[in-house]
């Protein structure tokens, strides 16, 4: 079925093509598995959430999800990017594909109502989650790397930009459509669709056509000194590239200021501007809206005023936006501005990839992706964890009366994460205009 699939796509008019065969293949295999690991994450949490409903430790099990997913990134990224500069991109990620849907597949039988103990059923969950994120360390740098063989260097921001469009209606959509279909059918469903996705992406990928040299592995040795120098040298390539330092330290404050937004985003809407639980969706979605549309301009933008210069700009628009939006309490003034929010960092975010390829040779993609996406993490799971104590404990009751109304903690924490993001585009401006 899918290979039909594909052959009559290919075979239908050019404009059907997003750059050419190749890309469109790799764009609609991310696109399609995203959209079944954006389902599966949220159902993951709704059915964690049902194990444990009325449940005081509800909470961290909960959490218990997100950190299963996390911990993979701090712990094996890193050192996947050693291995991915070394092995067949293709094969890499179809080999990722196929271990990954084998590992979903393994949690349809405990979605049934089987008597197994809950704490049984956990550990399954997150061992599952965790399995499958260590395989993700090597499927995405992957997927970055290969751009370079199958995207010209003059299409590369367009590509990231589709790529990123693409990330960005997935997480719009998932959420929306993860509690309607885990009501009416099971954590069931979201399972096998997660699995099916796989497999359509590694079908897809298979399809693709490289260069023969791509196809062949390293015939280098892969001992534990080997693999830590190449590490090292990884790093020491970043380290004495300026414009790899400043994405990585940009990327780094952005990750840490919008790990606090995402965790006080329920908290300001729910709480500060009282919007109803049946409209949170509404206020939610506005970023991801606003991020379709950012990476939809983010090439005319770059090709008018350069790629960097956008890159620093959308951070700098973001920082101050999340300030002006968040210290009224207007929800009207919110809706606008978490729209902007979501056009500047999806602007931003979409050049990254770009930005990186074209600072990077191909022997140290993996490695330079691989080390960005770990930092990135550990920024976010630290704010995550900051945002949450600061709020319960030392800012706790705290309120700053203004002409404009109060600020309590949601909002304090917000401005901060909002100047963290500012400060992060200002460092990126003046690092890039170094090299002028």
């Amino acid at each position: 079925m899918f290979p039909r699939f594909s052959k009559r796509l290919l075979s239908g008019p050019k404009l059907a093509l997003l750059i050419n065969r190749n890309y469109t293949l790799l764009w609609l295999g991310g696109a399609i598995s995203l959209i079944g690991d954006t389902l599966f994450t949220m159902t993951l949490i709704l059915w964690v959430g049902t194990l444990l409903q009325n449940q005081s430790a509800a909470p961290l099990a909960v959490s218990g999800v997100a950190l299963a997913a996390a911990l993979p990134a701090l712990l094996i990224g890193p050192f996947a990017g050693v291995f991915v500069d070394r092995w067949p991109k293709l094969r890499t990620m179809r080999l990722m594909d196929a271990l990954r849907a084998v590992l979903v597949c393994s949690l349809l039988p405990i979605s049934e109502p089987l008597p197994l103990p809950l704490a049984v059923k956990l550990t399954i969950i997150y061992l599952v989650v965790a399995a499958v994120s260590a395989l993700s360390q090597f499927f995405t740098p992957a997927t970055k790397a290969i751009l370079k063989e199958v995207v010209p260097e003059e299409q590369l921001t367009r590509a990231s930009a589709l790529i990123v469009g693409a990330v960005t209606f997935g997480w719009a959509l998932g959420p929306s459509c993860a509690g309607i279909f885990y009501v009416s059918l099971g954590a069931g469903w979201a399972i096998a669709l997660n699995v099916a996705s796989f497999a359509c992406s590694w079908v897809l990928i298979g399809r693709m056509r490289v260069s023969a040299a791509e196809s062949r592995a390293s015939a280098q040795p892969t001992s534990l000194w080997h693999v830590l120098t190449e590490l090292r040298e990884g790093l020491r390539f970043i380290q004495g590239q300026l414009q790899l330092r400043t994405i990585l330290l940009t990327q780094s404050l952005f990750s840490f200021g919008w790990g606090i937004v995402s965790v006080m985003a329920f908290f300001y809407i729910t709480q500060n501007i009282h919007v109803p639980m049946s409209l949170f969706g509404l206020l939610s979605a506005a970023p991801p809206v606003g991020g379709i549309l950012g990476a939809l301009l983010v090439g005319r933008a770059a090709a008018k005023v350069g790629a960097t210069s956008v890159y620093a700009r959308a951070f700098l628009f973001a920082g101050v936006m999340i300030v002006v939006s968040t210290v009224p309490n207007q929800v009207i003034i919110d809706l606008v501005g978490f729209t902007l929010i979501g056009i500047a960092t999806m602007q931003a975010e979409a050049l990254v990839g770009s930005l990186v390829l074209f600072a990077t040779p191909e022997q140290m993609v993996g490695r330079v992706f691989s080390t960005l996406g770990t930092v990135t993490a550990l920024s976010s799971l630290l704010a995550t964890f900051l945002s949450g104590y600061l709020s319960s404990t030392l800012l706790q009751g705290v309120v700053i009366h203004l002409p404009t109304g109060e600020l309590n903690a949601t909002n304090l924490l917000l401005i901060g994460a909002g100047v963290l993001i500012f400060a992060g585009g200002l460092h990126a401006s003046r690092q890039f205009r170094k090299r002028q």
